[in-house]
């Protein structure tokens, strides 16, 4: 009797995912009167950055008689499956073999399998168990384990291979084995550097690029999170052309990361970044691509700017400059989830030990989102963050920022619309201050005609309500000249108006993700004019499920004294 064993391609489904495929066709059997086989392929691989497996591997033994002729079979189906250390190299490899099926002659199999690897590395326990002789339906199982120490400079590339020795008692063998070997490399290195947990060395599937993970979720309990810098490198890619490390991978260089840094975020670049501490208190410079890549290091006035604000419909980005044109971010964000986010790449560059110029992408997982309000689930571009809502001001070019002056002022602008989203959360408003636009000309008028009243800059989104007011937060262009008794206080003025949305704010009117979409829009004589005659004010209601209504219907307020109806300082 002559034995011959084949490998050949189990019935299979397709896996759900796979990081990489190597699946071929199954090797023809033997034919019947040739006594010899041919030896086939694995049926398919599975691979992540960390770790291989081979299934639906069918390895077919065939008894053969004098003549040539079949007169049994065996089925065995082999499972392996490694995990790579990302510190220390060496690894196991756990190998199942199961007699699957039998025909004819065949009623027990012993199959003996021994792994092997190519290169610097040795396979230290080269059998997975001892014995292995099978009856249908029974199987063997054990591990082989693998060592492949590199020097720094000089990692170990390898191919794991593996054979098997199938026999029945009496039969001849005429092709003893079947083998076959790893479609992808596996690399041992001791080469990563420039992370603050300075790993050893340390063993990957190089073919598989590198993940690195990230989260935007908030920090809660005391605990850190990346949260504001995540959620900024996810705008990034979703809302950039290159998609930075999601569709584009980004190339780590672990050199001159401080002088990348200094271009994006600091004194090299031409328009250093600016913190916005009245927005957050920490305000740091967040940059993406990271100045830890080759893609990093871009002059940061070239940069879209960004504000990530946390709110429980998620993450809203607030764009200060540049939108989704440029090519990389500067966000403004806590120090503390900068130096989280800061940490997380460091570690993952460690744990799927990304080599210098190595090519790797960022997954960041994100937070999912209840629903809000219409005007809380996306900001207006040009508005700023504000409690849990924004407050969006807007100005016009006049020739001239005082007109009744002798010489008139320099060409400026004026406030125009101001726009907010309230939530229940609001923001720090600010006090008025400085020479805005309309002041002197404000200062004459009452010199001229009311000598002895005061006059005041009124805040189109009141302080209460978070509107700012002084020279750095730009608040002045929340501010207009008005009588101090008048359009600002007294009744009815702004001032009414503004305590409503205040205490419906508080009282529980407004539900957590509820909002009044709030509006003031001066009203100006012609384009020249530095005063405006009145304001209309508007509010409405919004609700989570989309429904709204009227806070309060347009109301206007005029620019006059007190509740005189008189002396009114629009010019």
């Amino acid at each position: 009797m002559e034995a011959c064993v084949s490998v050949v391609k189990a019935p299979v489904k397709a896996a759900k995912s796979r990081s990489l495929d190597r699946t071929q066709q199954a090797a023809p059997t033997a034919a019947a009167d040739s006594g010899s086989c041919l030896v086939g392929t694995p049926a398919t691989w599975y691979f992540t950055r960390s770790s291989y497996c081979a299934f639906n591997l069918r390895v077919l033994y065939t008894l053969k008689d004098g003549r040539g002729q079949p007169i049994g079979t065996g089925i065995l189906d082999v499972l392996t499956s490694g995990s790579l250390p990302s510190e220390g190299t060496t690894w196991d490899e756990q190998v199942r073999v199961t007699l699957t099926k039998v025909t004819g002659s065949v009623t027990t199999v012993t199959a003996k399998f021994r792994a092997a690897c190519s290169g610097a590395c040795k396979a230290t326990k080269p059998a997975p168990y001892y014995g292995g002789t099978l009856i249908e339906g029974k199987f063997a199982s054990g591990k082989v384990t693998y060592a492949a120490p590199p020097s720094a400079g000089a990692p170990v590339s390898t191919t794991t291979s593996y054979e098997m020795y199938v026999t029945t008692p009496g039969a001849e063998i005429t092709d003893p084995n079947a083998s076959w070997s790893n479609p992808e490399k596996i690399r041992c290195d001791d080469d990563v550097r420039g992370t603050a947990s300075s790993p050893g060395a340390g063993c990957v599937v190089p073919s598989v690029m590198p993940v690195i993970k990230m989260s935007s979720l908030p920090s809660s309990g005391g605990s850190s999170s990346a949260g504001a810098a995540a959620a900024g490198y996810a705008w990034a890619q979703r809302n950039l052309a290159d998609s930075w490390g999601h569709g584009t991978p980004l190339t780590r260089s672990a050199g001159a990361t401080d002088d990348r840094y200094a271009r994006t975020c600091g004194a090299s670049g031409s328009q250093p970044f600016q913190a916005r501490t009245d927005l957050v208190p920490t305000d740091t410079c967040s940059d993406f691509p990271f100045s830890s890549t080759r893609e990093g290091g871009t002059d940061g006035a070239s940069c879209s700017e960004i504000v990530p604000r946390y709110s429980t419909g998620g993450w809203d980005i607030y764009e200060l400059r540049g939108g989704t044109g440029p090519r990389c971010t500067r966000a403004h964000v806590p120090a503390a989830d900068q130096q989280t986010a800061e940490a997380q790449l460091a570690q993952g560059y460690a744990d799927q030990r990304v080599l210098e110029t190595e090519p790797f992408k960022v997954d960041i997982v994100t937070s999912d989102a209840e629903p809000q309000a219409p005007c809380l689930r996306r900001a207006p571009s040009g508005a700023l963050p504000s409690g849990n809502g924004w407050i969006k001001n807007s100005t016009q070019p006049i020739p001239h920022i005082n007109k009744t002056t002798t010489p008139p002022g320099p060409a400026g602008v004026r406030a125009e619309t101001a726009q907010a989203c309230l939530g229940t959360v609001t923001g720090d408003g600010s006090d008025a201050s400085g020479d805005i636009t309309g002041w002197l000309d404000a200062q004459e008028f009452a010199r001229i005609n009311s000598p002895n009243t005061s006059l005041a800059r009124c805040h189109l989104i009141a302080n209460i309500l978070g509107g700012k007011g002084q020279i750095l937060d730009g608040g002045q262009a929340n501010l207009v000249p008005c009588w101090q008794v008048g359009m600002n206080t007294g009744t009815p003025s702004m001032r009414s108006y503004e305590q409503q949305a205040q205490k419906a704010l508080a009282n529980g009117t407004v539900g957590p993700n509820d909002a009044i979409l709030y509006q003031v829009t001066p009203d100006y004589r012609d384009s020249t004019s530095t005063i405006p005659v009145g304001v209309t004010m508007s509010a409405t209601l919004e609700r989570a499920d989309g429904s709204t209504r009227p806070f309060f219907p347009d109301i206007y307020i005029s620019n006059t004294k007190a509740n005189t109806g008189l002396l009114n300082l629009g010019n």
